[in-house]
């Protein structure tokens, strides 16, 4: 099991992290519930679209762990696409942490196929899916629910989200409700085709019997003690998706014709890329469109092997790549690293705009854009940026950013006094980190651990012994959970190698089935 893309799956908080090379008890894999206490999980804030944001739970390291163990020889647990292959549309890659490359282009053109044969494709979802989630409903197969329950405090209603095994029982609720839609559906008479990513159902059907589709969804979901989001119904004929899905289209194009404006033998060829994103971001209709647009390109294998030193930089386009980035922060991770060692690109030309876009990331509310831009300004080396926030930081509640600082050395007696008033189990991410980098919380470790670690319903001698003697190894062994920078890059570089083999293995099946 790769432990670090199933703590964070999707999010790209996973390459900051590293549990892998946290030191586990002997007996984690058939660890007794009993062992284990309930436990709180900490908040990172994630950007949905243009001011909401999503709550991720992140759990506690040992109790998710122990739970991974107890529930890795369930059916399907490394292939969720399986549990319902006629109807489900996510397949998830547990190696690259995210879902399959590949599998978004293969189900448009499916949804093509059938527009051109039905009226209309309505798409809804459930409304707050994940916290509604009853997980008494949920089916173990013989496993303890308490390994998951245990968690989220013992809640038994909602799951946190974030990590695969929330992702992993949350689809296989999905799998139900599927087959019983599809029972009601062909029980009524009704030509209907669906299938569903997460919680976002898509019908395929005639005009006629639009109320009929959307009277059974809302009838399942009522035995599931769930509800129908009425705020987010869509209704796409095939012009108007036709219209807009176009993002797979214009990457393809960019990278056509930016390979016929380049001249191998010549080094002053033009940034043309950079260019073409900007005018075609203008096409695409909405912001998570065009950030899809943008992160799609720079992952790509073009971008990621093309020669940049066989390229000027004109002033242009320092300031239409700065655009792109503020536009899709998540890119920084994908272009810093390739930018800042090309000779003809002058680095501190993206002092200011760093400078000025981390300092507003820190007065808003998301979390994991905070973490890309300190990596960036971390590898441009501009640190003088970063001393100037440490208040900031501060005030964000961002447990893995305070986490760097504190590594980094960055905040004086002040700041760390305030940072040790935060006893609060929700704080354990930041206090690990705390009594790592602070000498005094580290001579008394044992009081340290209990004033900041132990879980408060880790009420029983054996759950107490359980996280004294898990939290102790590691921080006597001075195991940090976060990565340094140069960890992240390479964990990202890894990210995007083994999603080019996936893309290229994908292209060479399509191939032979031909």
């Amino acid at each position: 099991m790769n432990l670090n893309s199933l703590y964070n799956f999707k999010n790209s908080v996973k390459h900051f992290l590293d549990i892998e090379s946290l030191r586990f008890p002997a007996d984690i894999s058939t660890i007794e519930i009993k062992k284990l206490s309930w436990v709180e999980p900490f908040n990172f804030r994630v950007k949905k679209q243009e001011d909401k944001h999503r709550t991720l739970k992140i759990p506690n390291i040992l109790n998710f762990v122990a739970a991974c163990e107890h529930f890795k020889d369930i059916s399907n647990f490394e292939s969720i696409q399986d549990m319902d292959p006629l109807h489900k549309r996510l397949s998830a890659n547990i190696s690259t942490g995210d879902f399959v490359s590949g599998e978004y282009d293969r189900h448009l053109e499916e949804d093509f196929n059938r527009l051109c044969v039905y009226d209309n494709l309505i798409k809804v979802d459930i409304k707050e899916y994940y916290g509604r989630i009853y997980t008494h409903l949920i089916d173990y197969q013989g496993h303890k629910e308490n390994f998951l329950t245990n968690m989220n405090i013992g809640k038994t209603n909602g799951l946190i989200m974030g990590n695969y095994l929330s992702l992993f029982f949350a689809e296989s609720n999905l799998k139900n409700i599927s087959k019983d839609i599809q029972n009601e559906i062909r029980e009524s008479g009704i030509d209907c085709e669906f299938s569903y990513f997460s919680d976002d159902f898509f019908f395929f059907c005639n005009k006629n019997d639009a109320d009929n589709v959307i009277k059974i969804f809302d009838e399942v979901l009522e035995q599931y003690e769930l509800e129908r989001n009425d705020t987010k119904k869509e209704v796409w004929t095939y012009e108007t998706f036709n219209k807009y899905n176009l993002v797979a289209r214009y990457w393809k194009k960019l990278i056509a014709h930016s390979n016929i404006r380049i001249n191998k033998e010549k080094d002053d060829n033009k940034l043309y890329f950079i260019n073409q994103l900007v005018y075609r971001l203008s096409n695409l209709e909405d912001e998570k469109l065009k950030k899809v647009f943008i992160n799609n390109f720079f992952k790509t294998k073009y971008f990621i092997e093309l020669d940049l030193e066989k390229f000027q930089v004109k002033d242009y386009d320092y300031h239409q790549l700065c655009f792109l980035l503020k536009l899709n922060p998540e890119s920084l991770l994908y272009t810093v690293n390739r930018f800042s060692n090309m000779s003809n690109f002058d680095n501190y030309r993206l002092h200011k705009f760093l400078k000025v876009r981390y300092k507003e990331s820190l007065q808003n509310l998301f979390n994991e854009e905070q973490l890309y831009f300190y990596y960036a300004i971390k590898s441009f080396g501009f640190t003088d940026i970063l001393s100037e926030t440490k208040g900031a930081v501060i005030e964000t509640n961002n447990q893995i950013l305070i986490s760097y600082y504190l590594k980094d050395g960055l905040f004086e007696k002040g700041e760390i006094s305030i940072l040790k008033e935060k006893q609060n189990e929700q704080f354990w991410f930041q206090n690990y980190h705390l009594i790592l980098y602070t000498s005094d919380l580290m001579a008394d470790l044992e009081d340290s651990i209990i004033k900041y670690l132990i879980p408060k319903r880790a009420t029983k001698e054996i759950q107490q012994t359980t996280y004294m003697e898990f939290y102790k190894d590691n921080l006597q062994s001075q195991i940090p959970i976060i990565r340094d920078i140069n960890g992240v890059l390479d964990e990202i570089n890894n990210y995007l190698d083994l999603r080019i083999e996936e893309i290229e293995a994908d292209f060479e099946f399509d191939e032979m089935d031909e």
